[in-house]
């Protein structure tokens, strides 16, 4: 059975004064003639979860991205990310096999961004064909507005804004058979050609983690596991007073900016993360979000579960229930969070998943009002009539408040983890030392004691491949695509000599030198240089790479990467000789951009580079 020593006997017999012992993955036989060819076994190999992680600065007024891959054996589940100091995710997603998260930072000082990959050392089965089409929108107007004299005249009628979609919220959901770990999401635009600028989210859960008739439904519903996806709406409503002959429903009587803030315009696709398993659970944790503060909370999963996606939820509690409840806006710094992923930010990349962690930040100030308060211009408590505006404090020392919508001093957040047990045999890497629970004993010299047909000295077990060698993506800070080279020893190696056999049979005469490997051919074909990567969007990258000699085009991701050399160092794009890569967050500018290939019977590397421009398309 798993974990446990297994002592067997390949051929022979055992006398009665043989005795075995069985230490550290290796036999020791004593005994007279009869002794046989014993070995140990461990068993099966465990399924398990670990993190993978990299991390980048993020200057202050910036936006930055990092990606998080896993090893060659393992499939990425999924992933997260963790600000430490200001900032808020705009981007979290697969990019390939890893994981991109992208963040914003609205501070004045750096802050950290640490991007986490999900890694299981099996291959379950999930569900492909998904694209974003989910969307979340931070534009958001009231939904029971009313119209004032002469009617509702704003950007929800008319101009750019004119029939702008409202839905904060985005639901997305896996086919049936299929449970959903995760969400991924990507940064977008409600209308394309008007300024934006990103807000956070403040809802990425599953809707069996939100509290109340309406989670316990909707998961009843739709599953579980699937999650609900929502931004902090970027709407504001109007500061300018506008005038009424009654105050009667005036919260619903609302004139919104015109024109509208930036953060309005943004939107993020959803995607969600999909996967066959068991036994599904979804736990949650809940703490308190101090105003102006932080707070951590932690979630694990029940015994012989393993943790495979987890979210985050901001509750309201001064909305709920509430008839006229407080419509939440941008402008009145609402809460939100960055996932710390499966791991407390810091914890080394690679160490297995035990719980999930979630940092809360709660921007609102204590004691304050919500930017829709409700105010009469120039009024009096006998009269009903005035100059209305909706700001969080009086214009004027004779302003009469209608409706105080007080910011508590906290406000509750929820983390949630997705349970579940994995129907797939665990992996193992394709190269690595030979196993230390199987092997051969020394034997007795004794005649006739050993069975004839086995080889007279060797491990039944070894191989040319049981030298140890390096996944291509062992090191935590390596992104997709940057392939490590084979390890010396091997065949492939740039140390093995060439010619040199691999049977083992004597080798042959050569009638000719063998050529010597030289570095590959690489070219870039598109961009051109001087082209333009609009900032934030998907971009076309194309380029070629052959090997010398041999003339064979390298294909394999894991030989090639794509880089930009932005002011900070090197910034990963992707992998392959084509593909569609996620334009780095970096500064309006011209930057390196470099298309790398290694040959892989070599080892040898080569390098092309253009010179490209990085233009608006998130901001």
């Amino acid at each position: 059975m798993a974990g446990s020593g297994v002592l067997a006997k390949v051929a022979g017999a055992v006398g009665g004064k043989t005795a075995a012992m069985v230490a550290a993955g290796a036999v020791v036989v004593a005994g007279a003639a009869g002794a046989g060819v014993w070995w140990t076994s461990q068993g099966p190999d465990p399924v398990v979860v670990v993190q993978r992680s990299t991390s980048v600065s993020v200057p202050a007024g910036g936006e930055q991205l990092t990606v998080a891959g896993c090893l060659a054996h393992e499939t990425a589940l999924g992933g997260g990310y963790a600000i430490a100091g200001s900032g808020f995710a705009t981007n979290s997603h697969f990019i390939g096999g890893a994981w991109l998260a992208s963040a914003f930072n609205p501070g004045d000082a750096p802050s950290t961004l640490t991007s986490y990959a999900l890694c299981v050392n099996a291959k379950p089965e999930m569900q492909g064909d998904l694209d974003f089409q989910w969307p979340a929108y931070a534009f958001l107007d009231k939904s029971n507005k009313l119209a004032g004299p002469g009617g509702i005249h704003d950007v929800t009628t008319e101009g750019p804004f004119a029939g702008a979609p409202t839905t904060t919220q985005a639901a997305p959901h896996c086919a049936d058979g299929f449970t959903m770990v995760g969400a991924e999401f990507k940064a977008d635009r409600v209308r394309p050609a008007r300024p934006v600028a990103p807000v956070p989210l403040d809802r990425l859960t599953p809707q069996a983690a939100i509290p109340g008739p309406a989670g316990a439904t909707a998961g009843a519903a739709a599953g579980a596991s699937d999650f609900v996806a929502r931004l902090n709406p970027g709407t504001e409503l109007s500061s300018r007073p506008f005038p009424l002959k009654d105050s009667t429903d005036v919260l619903r009587m609302t004139l919104l900016l015109a024109p509208q803030p930036p953060q309005a315009n943004f939107a993020v696709g959803v995607r969600p993360v999909c996967v066959k398993l068991k036994s599904v659970s979804v736990v949650t944790s809940q703490v308190a979000v101090a105003a102006g503060g932080s707070a951590q909370a932690t979630v694990g999963c029940p015994k012989n579960r393993l943790l495979l996606g987890g979210g985050f939820n901001f509750l309201a509690a001064n909305e709920v229930g509430a008839l006229e409840a407080p419509q939440r806006y941008f402008g009145d710094g609402w809460l939100f969070a960055g996932t710390d992923g499966p791991a407390v930010a810091g914890t080394p990349s690679g160490s297995r998943v035990k719980e999930w962690h979630v940092t809360g930040v709660n921007q609102q100030k204590g004691g304050g009002l919500y930017h829709d308060s409700a105010w009469v211009e120039h009024s009096d408590a006998e009269t009903s009539t005035g100059n209305v505006y909706l700001d969080a404090q009086a214009h004027g020392g004779d302003d009469q408040q209608l409706r105080p919508s007080p910011i508590p001093d906290a406000q509750p957040m929820i983390a949630s983890a997705v349970c579940a047990t994995v129907d797939a045999k665990a992996t193992s890497p394709s190269k690595g030392p030979s196993p230390t629970s199987v092997g051969r004993p020394s034997l007795p010299s004794v005649p006739g004691a050993v069975d004839p047909s086995l080889p007279a000295s060797g491990s039944p077990s070894e191989s040319p491949s049981a030298s140890p060698s390096v996944s291509p993506s062992a090191s935590p800070s390596q992104s997709p695509g940057h392939s490590a080279r084979p390890s010396s020893g091997t065949p492939n190696s740039p140390g093995a000599s060439p010619g040199r056999p691999t049977n083992s049979g004597n080798p042959q005469p050569s009638t000719s030198a063998p050529q010597q490997p030289q570095k590959p051919a690489v070219a870039i074909s598109q961009p051109g240089d001087g082209g333009k990567l609009r900032r934030g969007c998907e971009e076309h990258f194309a380029g070629s790479a052959r090997t010398r000699p041999g003339d064979r085009a390298i294909t394999d991701p894991q030989y090639t990467a794509w880089q930009l050399k932005g002011p900070n160092g090197p910034v990963a794009l992707g992998a392959g000789p084509s593909g569609s890569f996620l334009v780095p967050l970096l500064p309006d500018g011209t930057y390196p951009l470099v298309f790398t290939a290694t040959d892989p019977g070599s080892g040898l590397t080569a390098s092309a580079q253009v010179s490209v421009q990085i233009v608006g398309c998130i901001r």
